[in-house]
């Protein structure tokens, strides 16, 4: 979602006038695109502000500004660093907020339902691959999550908005479409809740033209037999999912308010797995939630285990402010003991990273090109389940489908060479 904010404001801004800066150049203009989800990341946007004060000094007519996943205690704090701090729902009207002057222009995220943001036309990163937001916000509130408050309520894009970018995409020659929301899998027409992810997955695999559909993120009960048998028949809907686990304990599940069960998360991935054809999967995993005991973790790690997935984003839990986890429960796992469990969970993430790709040698495996490394003169490449091949070729083969068969696999990558 974040780099599909950054190709609308990069829009907005063009449209004003403004042009790309390079790094050799002084800006006009400098825009942080913010990501609450973890501290971290926050933090580094503290970590600018030496170099913030160094290009006031170099053009002092610079405007300095934050959007994005930005809580409210963060608004407030950014508001000493930066010219402007503004909500991303209110990206359209940003040329007019650089003229008014003010710090903060953030309307609550909660109560505004306004989302010109749907209607403004990216600036696309690249010529072959498009992100298409199809929902803004979560109605969730899962107890760590940042995201109801610092975006709202999920709005669902209506559903003829949609097909008509992807169209336009496709016939611009466009070869993978990612369709963006929090729970995209949630996602319903908000004129006709009849019409749901389903049926705009049905309409999208109609569409002529030889490209491949992604979607993130998942939400696991959202899999019914339905969605289930579309995806196991589709050719341009694709065999991956990120369906986010989170932890393996119920008790800490509950706490987090996740909605599933263990048992219930298994019983749908298992259906997933027997379903459709060649089926990849990552997951999402937070160590040292509230009250995650040892006996806590280690039902995780060997749910982990048993459904080895090719890949996981794992991250050791911290407080968001505002939130529910972090207003009602103690953080009472030391840093200590989180890191320990990151580092176990991933190494265990290694190996059955290794198990996944090893099944892929002497296979001959459609892929679709989309970095190029000069240095090396090597491409990478995705296949239809989402794995990355690494090979020798040149840059013409960026954007393409190609056949590559498989010779090698190593923790999270492929190696193949042209057919």
């Amino acid at each position: 979602m974040n780099r599909s904010d950054s190709e609308r404001i990069a829009a907005v801004l063009e449209k004003a006038g403004y042009q790309k800066a390079y790094r050799s150049q002084t800006p006009d203009v400098l825009v942080f695109n913010a990501c609450s989800v973890r501290q971290s990341a926050i933090d580094r946007i503290y970590g600018q502000a030496n170099r913030i004060e160094k290009l006031k000094i170099k053009n002092q007519k610079l405007k300095i500004i934050a959007t994005g996943c930005i809580l409210p205690k963060d608004r407030q704090k950014f508001s000493r660093i930066f010219d402007l701090v503004f909500n991303i729902k209110d990206l359209k009207k940003l040329p007019q907020l650089l003229k008014k002057g003010k710090k903060i222009i953030a309307s609550n995220p909660l109560k505004n339902k306004d989302i010109g943001y749907f209607h403004i036309n990216p600036h696309q990163e690249n010529s072959f691959s498009a992100k298409v937001p199809i929902s803004f916000g979560c109605n969730r509130f899962c107890s760590y999550c940042a995201v109801p408050y610092t975006r709202g309520l999920e709005i669902n894009r209506p559903n003829a908005d949609i097909l008509a970018e992807v169209t336009n995409l496709i016939s611009r020659g466009y070869k993978e479409i990612w369709l963006l929301g929090q729970t995209v899998s949630s996602w319903k027409d908000p004129q006709d809740k009849r019409y749901r992810f389903v049926d705009l997955l049905r309409e999208i695999e109609k569409i002529p033209g030889k490209f491949w559909v992604r979607f993130e993120s998942s939400y696991v009960l959202d899999f019914d037999n339905e969605l289930i048998d579309f995806l196991a028949k589709a050719k341009k809907v694709n065999n991956y999912l990120n369906l986010p686990l989170q932890s393996g304990s119920d008790k800490i599940l509950k706490k987090m308010n996740r909605k599933y069960t263990i048992k219930q998360y298994l019983a749908v991935l298992k259906k997933i797995k027997a379903r459709i054809p060649d089926f990849s999967f990552s997951t999402d995993i937070i160590v040292g939630f509230c009250g995650e005991t040892e006996k806590d973790f280690q039902k995780t790690y060997n749910v982990f285990a048993k459904i080895k997935p090719t890949m996981a984003f794992i991250a050791q839990y911290s407080p968001r402010p505002g939130t529910v986890a972090q207003k009602l429960m103690r953080d009472d796992v030391s840093v200590k003991t989180k890191k320990a469990r990151f580092e176990n969970l991933t190494k265990l993430l290694r190996q059955t990273a290794r198990e996944n790709l090893q099944k892929e040698i002497n296979r001959t495996i459609e892929v679709l090109v989309d970095t190029w490394l000069p240095q090396k003169r090597e491409c990478l490449a995705k296949t239809r389940n989402f794995k990355t091949v690494r090979f020798k070729g040149s840059k013409r083969l960026l954007g393409e489908f190609i056949k590559v068969k498989i010779i090698k696999a190593r923790e999270f990558e492929l190696f193949g060479k042209l057919k």
